[in-house]
């Protein structure tokens, strides 16, 4: 895990190289153990940072050149490395390092861009090939590790972090408009190759990139897309069982590392599957079945947003050594600035400080390597909104009975601890059911602006792509509402899961997102996900033999939440402060007045996840972390 610079000039430059060290000046904290860099005719430059992971000697340096021609900087992991390794060998390859970075060089020089095809893991590489003056960039299937880059005046320059980009960028720097309206009206954002700066994009996950570096012309291309994936027609305990098998080899893979790995643990379904079949693998692979595996939780002492019970259990389980730290939200405030400044761009709710807490605590605990549960909830149906889904599926099909019992189930189940009422989710149904998408949208925008009354103005809401990213959600079809979940809203996820780990220097893994599961799990029906008004179902059967009873029979969920409604009311006076300099520094976007007003009116009605109030806050901070003007 590492950070990666590069340039690419249609003209000599006599200042790259005290560029290529001011991209990665800005980046050491992902890569603290080294950095290197390689140049060609003052016009190409790759930098690189490293965190080193596999094979700790000098021989995993990078920029990396293999056969004298090929010169690679690189940021991720390829698991089945030892695996790709052995198959090189037998063609024919010799191989000088331990690394998986010599192993990526040498696939990619026996099958070109469709080494990609061949790699499990997460990454953003970018390869020159000398001969040919061509480089071939990559980022992984869904994106788990970032590529970003900016083409102007006759200069290529793509890097890890936007930061990176900012830091040979003219003054001043302005905000792509598009998307931070987005940002505000919704938290949207990474739903495209866009990004809030102007200029700045993204290579998007499961995309390649090839550049021809005399002219600058450029060809993005998919080469990755889930929705190829046919639904399977298993039978329920036919895919319990496959689920458990792919899962274990997941977490087999990502066990591979020559430093310490620990795990994040919320209590949650997710994490806690993680850390069980973590124990369940070294319990067999170990001497005596003895582990160190460390756990890292985020608690609270008020029980609506603690999740130690649950916690507990697990560690009493699998024998974990057990580290919980309390986020504050004066610490938060403090720090505030801080963690923008890594996140690049502003973040829509407190949730993104608990999880920074988690990996600092994981960095004081000597942990290198993290795993971590993204990815569960967007295919196994974890949010609530997969019920609607499920109730529609069931319409559509005329399973009446099946629908009566899974209704029922929610009602028991569920009902009493969804912020939305049981008639407003079958309202909720009914309409995604029966009117067309553009008129739920129209009464969707309705209902933010006159119910809910967001106080910004109504040309956020007209923007294209947040009806897009609405409209991707489709209810009446459930194999495409779990799609745009890994399409679109995961994305953002991960983005909060690179940047507060490589915060600290910490590389996260996500094993619910190895291709070989995630395909599976996309194959299954949504009836094995759901069932008898239990999300998840698919893990709970999959894994009953290895998680405790009380995480089996677990309904509700909450993960690295803060009790960011109850700061809110509890400190009215500190957050009105804030949000009237936020005013101040966004004068030309917002209405003071109005924001203020609506703030006065609604505080103490704030729900559990309404992050309004500091949305706005957050971006205000943001313009002013990274001098952002509106013009």
């Amino acid at each position: 895990m590492c950070g990666i610079a590069g340039i690419v000039g249609k003209d000599r430059d006599k200042d790259i190289r005290e560029k290529i060290g001011r991209m990665l000046a800005v980046i050491v904290h992902r890569g603290p153990d080294g950095n290197g860099s390689f140049f060609y005719d003052d016009r190409i430059g790759l930098g690189h940072r490293r965190l080193s992971i596999i094979d700790l000697t000098d021989n995993g340096a990078q920029p990396m050149t293999y056969l004298g021609r090929y010169h690679i900087t690189y940021n991720g992991e390829i698991y089945n490395y030892l695996e790709l390794r052995d198959e090189l060998e037998k063609a024919g390859f010799t191989f000088t390092t331990h690394t998986d970075t010599e192993v990526l060089l040498a696939a990619y020089c026996k099958w070109g861009a469709d080494c990609v095809n061949h790699l499990n893991g997460m990454w953003a590489f970018a390869i020159f090939d000398e001969k040919e003056e061509r480089i071939f960039a990559s980022r992984d299937r869904y994106g788990v590790k970032p590529f970003y880059y900016h083409i102007a005046d006759n200069t290529f320059i793509f890097a890890s972090e936007i930061k990176e980009i900012l830091e040979l960028l003219p003054r001043p720097i302005r905000a792509d408009k598009s998307h931070f309206y987005a940002f505000l009206a919704n938290g949207s954002f990474d739903y495209d190759e866009g990004t809030m700066f102007d200029g700045i994009k993204q290579l998007i996950g499961g995309h390649n990139l090839i550049l021809d570096c005399r002219t600058l012309e450029n060809k993005i291309y998919r080469w990755y897309d889930l929705r190829k994936v046919q639904e399977n027609s298993n039978s329920k305990e036919e895919n319990e069982q496959l689920f458990h098998d792919k899962f274990e080899k997941a977490i087999k893979l990502r066990l591979r590392s020559d430093v310490p790995v620990g795990s994040c643990l919320s209590g949650g379904l997710d994490s806690s599957s993680i850390v069980c079949m973590v124990h369940n693998v070294l319990s067999r692979t170990t001497d005596n079945g003895n582990h160190d595996l460390a756990a890292i939780s985020s608690c609270f002492e008020d029980k609506k947003y603690d999740e130690q019970e649950y916690i507990d259990e697990v560690i009493k389980e699998t024998g974990a050594v057990s580290h919980k730290i309390f986020p504050d939200m004066n610490e938060a405030f403090n720090i505030l600035d801080k963690i923008i400044w890594h996140m690049d761009e502003p973040f829509p709710g407190l949730s993104v400080y608990a999880q920074w807490c988690v990996f600092a605590e994981a960095k004081r605990q000597g942990l290198t390597v993290m795993l971590d549960g993204q990815g569960a909830d967007e295919q196994l149906a974890g949010y609530t909104p997969f019920y609607k889904v499920l109730f529609i599926e069931l319409m559509k099909k005329r399973k009446w009975q099946k629908l009566r019992t899974e209704i029922n189930a929610y009602r028991t189940l569920r009902s009493d601890t969804e912020a939305d009422s049981f008639g407003e989710i079958m309202m909720s149904t009914l309409t995604s059911l029966l009117l067309p998408d553009s008129i739920r949208y129209k009464l969707n925008k309705i209902y933010v602006k006159r119910v809910i009354g967001l106080p910004l103005p109504t040309v956020m809401y007209k923007n294209k792509s947040i009806e897009q990213s609405y409209r991707a959600y489709n209810k009446r079809n459930a194999r495409q509402y779990v799609y745009a979940g890994m399409h679109d809203g995961l994305r953002t996820l991960l983005h909060f899961e690179d940047r507060n780990s490589m915060a600290h220097s910490i590389e996260s893994r996500v094993p619910f997102l190895d291709y070989e599961l995630a395909e599976f799990i996309y194959s299954v029906p949504l009836e094995h996900k759901i069932e008898n008004g239990r999300t998840k179902n698919l893990i709970r059967e999959g894994l009953r033999n290895i998680i405790p009873k009380a995480i089996y029979n677990r309904i509700s969920k909450l993960g690295f939440v803060t009790p960011e409604d109850k700061w809110l009311k509890e400190n009215e006076t500190f957050f009105y402060n804030e949000l009237e300099k936020a005013c101040d520094r966004l004068d030309r976007i917002l209405d003071k007045p109005k924001v203020l007003s609506w703030y006065s009116d609604h505080v103490q009605s704030t729900r559990m996840g309404d992050t309004t109030c500091f949305r706005i806050i957050c971006a205000a901070h943001w313009a002013e972390v990274f001098g952002v003007e509106f013009g």
